[in-house]
């Protein structure tokens, strides 16, 4: 079986998946969607994919044909966890190379806590996508992990032949909401898409 994601050009069928125009996203059961928003803009700046009791947040870049976006990005990422003595570990994941961390967190009530998290990079043909994955997806032992792992990997990227500057975020759009496959919802902003919850 082929490794996801995929870029527009080599991926599958398509027309079931949610397109958000830098992303396509698969239509998985119980999975919700959370596109945050450019306040200036109205573009999306990333987008957040909940399923059961994990979290992945995606956000697509352009790169260069042969730029390496990740290795330093990752080492920023390791250098500044361990500036806050954040334990992390620099490991071989599904995707390739990819920073564990094991975050302090504070929930609704005041509680201290830890969040187990994994910073995840994923190079494909001029673009990158940059994945913070938690929850039960973070927790290497859980059997959750290979349910939201299984769902990056079924991602799909439409980068476009526009010139772009190296690390210029991809901007994703609000799903088209007279589509077939989307109806609104009551609140404002909620939509659903065949089995997807989308949250603007």
């Amino acid at each position: 079986m082929t490794q996801g994601p995929f870029d527009i050009a080599d991926a599958p069928d398509t027309s079931k998946m949610l397109d958000l125009g830098s992303l396509l996203l698969p239509n998985v059961p119980g999975l919700e969607v959370h596109l945050d928003l450019d306040v200036k803009t109205g573009n999306g700046k990333s987008v957040s994919l909940h399923l059961d009791m994990s979290i992945v947040e995606l956000q697509v870049f352009a790169v260069a044909i042969n730029e390496d976006l990740w290795g330093d990005m990752r080492n920023a990422i390791a250098d500044g966890l361990r500036e806050q003595e954040v334990e992390c570990q620099v490991v071989e994941g599904r995707f390739g190379t990819e920073v564990r961390a094991v975050m302090p967190t504070v929930d609704l009530d005041g509680n201290a806590h830890v969040q187990p998290v994994r910073f995840v990079g994923i190079r494909g043909p001029r673009w990158f996508i940059r994945a913070v994955i938690s929850g039960y997806g973070a927790v290497i032992e859980s059997e959750k992990k290979s349910e939201i792992d299984d769902v990056i990997a079924q991602v799909v990227v439409h980068r476009g032949n526009e010139p772009q500057p190296p690390g210029q975020r991809l901007w994703l759009r609000r799903p088209t909401v007279n589509s077939e496959l989307v109806t609104q919802e009551n609140e404002p902003g909620n939509s659903k898409f065949g089995h997807l919850h989308i949250s603007l």
